[in-house]
């Protein structure tokens, strides 16, 4: 899936995995774009914000 602007995206599930899909909001992408693009050498996942 690409994300291309702010906003809620869902990510469909794996096959033989719990998860049957994972929803994420983006609330400043031209942050996070800057952030992967030019600054940030570490995982995406130190990024995201979790909640249940």
């Amino acid at each position: 899936m690409t994300v291309t602007a702010d906003g809620d995206y869902t990510l469909p599930g794996f096959a033989g995995s719990a998860v049957t899909s994972l929803n994420v909001r983006v609330n400043d992408y031209a942050a996070l774009l800057d952030l992967v693009r030019d600054q940030y050498y570490g995982r995406l996942v130190d990024v995201l914000d979790v909640r249940g």
